[in-house]
């Protein structure tokens, strides 16, 4: 007994500890994150552009604003002017690629983008893509994107966010995820043996340590978010979101609702389950700069031809002001819930 409720005191005491951080009483920080669309409680607000991109790029530790900008510019160079052969200055020989629809290595890579993409004489200055934001720590750099759809009933369109991960090697880009999924009658290599490399993460203990950051208020809001995923879409436990997040949470996941209630009612369809000292899914990574942290989960996927398992990249993105969670972007499309909420 005396082991339970010392567990259960540890529990409530990492719980008070992580939802509130002390108010920041100095100048406000400029937010990495654009300016919102128009906000309405009970509708997801559409995704909206960075109009800054310097801004973005900025970092005051030289490390993480050499890194951004080689991303930025291998974007614009390569992905949106076609000049491929600059592959051979921005990527390592043996880059490794987890995007589950492209080969790996950086020969592929070159032949994958001749195919796809016009050559442009002028390479742009800014990436064309309308970019959400860019987020950088350590050795990763995330680049999010705003995407669109097809309204189900054909009546327009609507936005998500796409997102796009690297990690940093020697002054090169070694590995790269995006949110990319295998789509219906899309064709797909074949995983490893110069395919894509399947998408692995972190469980366990080892999962804390990635939450790491010599800064502590980036480490507070690594671990907010962290604590709120494990009690609320993995528990279940919907009651626990004003310990987490604003009462006007901004949400642009198109299948959920602006406002703290939208949030419960949204995981109300998830069955209670025991809370963990650790994420479920495992964790691929955690990003955090400015009021922003990234979150990137591996998670499993049918093949839509061959119905055998493969595993895909989740990225959630969120807004952090004032020790509380404010904002949210994730890779969802319209109708992509969880399959045990899809079952209730």
């Amino acid at each position: 007994m005396k082991k339970t409720a010392l567990l259960i005191l540890t529990i409530c005491t990492l719980m008070a500890s992580c939802a509130k951080v002390p108010a920041d009483t100095s100048t406000p920080e400029r937010s990495r994150a654009p300016q919102p669309a128009a906000t309405v409680l009970g509708e997801p607000v559409p995704v909206t552009a960075h109009e800054d991109h310097t801004f973005l790029l900025e970092s005051d530790d030289p490390k993480l604003r050499a890194n951004k900008r080689l991303v930025y510019d291998m974007w614009r160079t390569i992905v949106n002017a076609g000049h491929i052969e600059a592959a051979d200055v921005y990527l390592a020989a043996d880059y490794i690629q987890h995007n589950p629809t492209a080969p790996t290595g950086r020969e592929a890579f070159k032949q994958n983008f001749s195919r796809v993409v016009p050559r442009q004489e002028q390479i742009p200055k800014t990436i064309q893509n309308p970019v959400v934001t860019i987020v950088a720590e350590g050795d990763y750099v995330v680049l999010a994107f705003v995407t669109e759809y097809p309204e189900p009933d054909g009546s327009g369109t609507y936005t998500s966010t796409h997102f796009d991960m690297f990690r940093i090697e020697n002054g090169v880009i070694a590995e790269h995820w995006d949110s990319i999924q295998i789509r219906p009658g899309q064709d797909s290599p074949p995983f490893g043996n110069g395919g894509p490399v399947p998408v692995v993460g972190t469980r366990g203990a080892a999962q804390l340590d990635m939450l790491f950051n010599d800064d502590p208020r980036l480490f507070e809001n690594k671990r907010l978010a962290f604590d709120m995923w494990r009690h609320i879409p993995e528990a279940g436990r919907e009651e626990l979101a004003p310990l987490y997040m604003d009462p006007i949470y901004i949400q642009h996941n198109p299948n959920a609702a602006t406002g703290r209630d939208g949030v419960i009612e949204y995981f109300t369809q998830r069955p209670d389950t025991s809370i963990d000292s650790f994420l479920e899914d495992p964790l691929v990574a955690t990003v955090a700069e400015g009021d922003l942290v990234v979150q990137v989960l591996q998670e499993e996927r049918p093949h839509p031809r061959t119905g055998e398992t493969y595993y895909v990249a989740w990225f959630d993105m969120f807004r952090v002001r004032d020790g509380m969670l404010v904002e949210h972007w994730d890779t969802a499309s319209k109708g992509e819930l969880p399959a045990v909420m899809q079952e209730n």
